[in-house]
């Protein structure tokens, strides 16, 4: 985990470097272990490319980086903070990608060397699967000149080249899914043209032993010591997120003398705002995946969304995740609740309120398989982004991606919520 120059960011003095290190998820690790094994052998796989999909922090790049270096392997990243579309991937991702290491040539070892394609959080790809023609494609490659391929143009298209072609590996991480294949009405033959050439392994949140083990490690290598009920306390308000453990640590250790206490950790927990989004999560994918009516009802009155906002995250999960023929039914319950969430501008009783969340959670429940065994993609409504209407932002994210030169889509979901939060009162 440490190296000779010890990085003044503790999530890169201790970014696990080998499969070992790495806490969670080990069956998931074990499957992408056997997929890299198939290229070790010399063999090209049928699924030349690898989806890691979850929530962020849990270790999907590092274990990408890690894979590599315990094989000897290089590494060529694509991520979202550079321009992705067609023209650029080609270039850093799909011609590297059609060439052996020149290593193999001066080696006497039978062992192939590869070249790991990396494409971190291709979700924040933006546009299509359309191809771009490929007299433009090269033309942006050769001109020295800005020319007509901005941002992600064509990028999706060139991703799914690059994945039918590649003679090395090609490793792609996400957090949504359902934003790579996008929210049109297409989606389910997106994601299914990229599964044909590419195996699917979705990450989980890690445990409290996981969270433990990191935290006792780290801060035994820092000389930290802490107490039993904080360390309890600071992993009760983690969500399963070892890079934001790890910045937690690093924050104590700021306001701390050798020794962790509970009013530290406490002055941390008022300082910090986790993700609020991580139980309304796990509530639609637990409501979406049973026939339970009394599961879902527990699942509406422990939610931490009141029900008018919990209509509006069934109204737009529905459309991609639910089978067209239990819409219909679904749809006719969603009409009746939002038609009882007035109830609260005419009594204090709120009986009917309740209901707003209630009938379409028991119509989804009604109408599930109860098979957990395709997982569901929940994904945040987009109309509730505050501030996201595209008459109003479109210019300034486009100035902003110009002077920063990154995505527009890293700019969209990054950035700008970060700016409205900081200037909400001249916004």
């Amino acid at each position: 985990m440490e190296g000779g120059n010890r990085p003044d960011d503790w999530t890169e003095r201790y970014r696990p470097s080998t499969l070992s290190e790495i806490e969670g998820n080990g069956d998931k690790l074990r499957r992408v272990k056997l997929w890299l094994d198939g290229w070790s052998e010399g063999s090209i796989p049928k699924k030349r490319g690898l989806l890691l999909s979850g929530p962020p922090g849990v270790g999907k790049t590092t274990l990408a980086h890690a894979l590599a270096k315990e094989r000897g392997w290089k590494v060529v990243e694509l991520n979202a903070s550079e321009q992705r579309n067609a023209a650029a991937i080609r270039e850093s991702a799909t011609r590297g990608s059609q060439n052996f290491s020149l290593d193999n040539f001066s080696t006497d070892s039978s062992e192939t060397i590869r070249t790991v394609v990396l494409l971190d959080e291709v979700d924040h790809l933006s546009g299509g699967f359309a191809k771009v023609s490929e007299e433009r494609i090269e033309k942006s490659i050769v001109s020295e000149e800005e020319v007509s391929l901005k941002g992600d143009s064509g990028g999706k298209a060139e991703l799914l080249n690059l994945l039918r072609n590649t003679k090395n590996p090609v490793i792609m991480t996400c957090n949504d899914p359902m934003r790579l294949w996008g929210r049109g009405g297409n989606w389910r033959s997106n994601r299914d043209r990229v599964l044909r050439i590419s195996e699917s392994v979705i990450f989980e949140r890690v445990d409290r032993s996981d969270l433990r083990r990191i935290a006792l490690r780290v801060l035994d290598s820092e000389g930290i010591g802490i107490d039993p009920e904080s360390l309890n306390a600071l992993i009760d308000s983690n969500p399963g997120d070892l890079r934001a453990l790890v910045r937690d640590l690093q924050s104590l250790s700021c306001i701390v003398d050798g020794h962790i206490e509970m009013s530290a950790v406490r002055d941390l927990s008022d300082a910090v705002v986790r993700d609020s989004q991580i139980n309304v999560f796990n509530s639609l994918k637990k409501a979406y995946t049973t026939r339970s009516g009394e599961v879902v009802a527990e699942i509406v009155r422990n939610s931490d969304k009141d029900p008018d906002e919990m209509l509006a995250w069934f109204a737009w999960n529905n459309q991609s995740i639910m089978a067209a023929s239990g819409l219909e039914m679904v749809s006719r319950a969603m009409c009746r609740s939002d038609s009882f969430l007035a109830t609260k501008y005419s009594n204090r009783a709120f009986r009917s309120w309740y209901w707003g969340s209630a009938l379409p959670a028991q119509a989804i429940a009604s109408v599930s398989t109860g098979s957990s065994e395709n997982e569901v993609f929940v994904s945040f409504p987009d109309f509730l982004r505050r501030g996201g209407e595209t008459w109003r932002t479109g210019s300034l994210i486009s100035d902003l991606s110009e002077k920063l030169g990154t995505s527009r889509a890293s700019v969209r979901e990054d950035l700008w919520p970060t700016l409205l939060a900081a200037h909400n009162s001249s916004l």
